[in-house]
């Protein structure tokens, strides 16, 4: 840990990513000061404390990570108000509406940390650029940040979950004493995955899957790491449950699939960010059929599991989840590697100027459609 500390530094790279991080941060304020808090992220704050609510007042919704999230600010505001002098003690009666939203906008952030760090790996500096700027100036992914809810914290989890499971899948190659901190921090991503909603053992099996698909020869391996993975992420799931005061089961309508339209509807999900991104993702898919170069696993990976998680959601309509929130983060990375691919030929200059183009105009549409959000009644 302490090398690779040693080893970071900060050049053109990480200050333009810093930079673009910065611009989502503060859209995420802004939505999240501006908007009204709706019914439902007031049922998840009440979620989040021991006391049961009465009988004619269950909660519909069950998320134990959730609820844990968003009542963290108003216990530690309520705890602030009880130390501070009296002077302060009428600004902390009531909590600002961006300091309720801090936890979801801190993932928010963080999952386009883990995406520039995951695209820049693959891709190099091009392809992390194309898939941070495609998230920050997301305004779907700004809503989500910026409202209480599980999508952000299943998206980051997930994004985490299946890219931590196949660097732990190349880690199994290397020494023993290279497997401890990735298998921490994968039993992390499944205990936060799991504990914001248990349906998401499906994403767990899925970032088995690959794996499976990745350690040939050391699959015996790969199985003890995995189950090393998955205790450490029961735990969490049952230390979250208990500290939240929530079942982790909830209802059997949580757990049980029911096949409706949307499950075909959400496979257009990214429809949800509008049409630009639609279009950008049809140019890449169209390039990614044709053009042999371009498929490969770094690609193939993001493309197949931003359609398989949501499609996997969707079958679960009791959640209430924004479903088509899940697939996004993976379909700006496969955008991502499938422009880096494009910027190597001999029409870079051309390519250059058409995402210049493509982001500024993304970024207008991005600041109209929220600030018409800011302005809607939640619901």
């Amino acid at each position: 840990m302490l090398q690779a500390l040693r080893e970071f530094r900060i050049g053109r790279p990480q200050i333009i990513a810093g930079l673009l991080l910065l611009a989502f941060l503060v859209q995420c304020l802004w939505v999240a000061t501006g908007r009204k808090l709706s019914d439902l992220e007031y049922e998840y704050i009440a979620s989040g404390y021991r006391t049961p609510p009465a009988q004619s007042q269950a909660f519909q919704v069950h998320s134990p990570f959730t609820g844990l999230m968003a009542a963290l600010p108003v216990r530690v505001v309520t705890a602030l108000k009880d130390v501070a002098p009296g002077s302060m003690k009428g600004a902390l009666a009531i909590p600002r509406r961006w300091v309720v939203r801090l936890p979801f906008v801190i993932f928010g952030v963080w999952l386009g940390g883990a995406l520039w760090w995951v695209a820049r790996r693959l891709f190099g500096d091009h392809g992390g650029y194309v898939a941070l700027a495609l998230y920050c100036f997301s305004p779907a992914m700004v809503m989500i940040s910026s409202n209480i809810g599980p999508e952000i914290i299943l998206a980051w989890s997930s994004f985490g979950l299946v890219y931590t499971a196949i660097g732990v899948a190349h880690t199994t190659y290397s020494p023993p004493r290279k497997w401890l901190p990735r298998i921490i921090i994968l039993g992390a991503a499944i205990g936060i995955c799991l504990a914001t909603a248990l349906w998401a053992f499906t994403v767990v099996l899925l970032a088995a899957a690959f794996v499976w698909y990745l350690t040939p020869g050391r699959r015996r391996v790969a199985l003890a790491v995995l189950l090393s993975a998955s205790i450490i992420g029961a735990g969490i799931v049952w230390f979250v449950s208990w500290l939240a005061g929530i079942p982790p089961l909830g209802s059997r309508a949580f757990m049980v699939p029911t096949p409706t339209l949307d499950v075909i509807r959400n496979l257009g999900f990214v429809f949800a960010d509008g049409y630009l991104l639609a279009g950008l993702m049809v140019a890449a898919l169209t390039v990614y059929g044709s053009w042999t170069r371009a498929r490969y696993f770094g690609n193939t990976a993001p493309l197949i599991t931003a359609f398989v998680i949501v499609s996997l959601f969707a079958l679960v309509p009791a959640i209430h989840l924004w479903f088509a929130t899940l697939g996004l983060s993976f379909t700006f990375l496969f955008i991502g590697g499938v422009t880096a691919d494009l910027l190597e030929t001999p029409w870079q200059r051309t390519m250059a100027w058409l995402l210049a183009a493509i982001f500024s105009a993304k970024a207008v549409l991005d600041l109209s459609l929220l600030y018409g959000w800011i302005h809607q009644n939640p619901i």
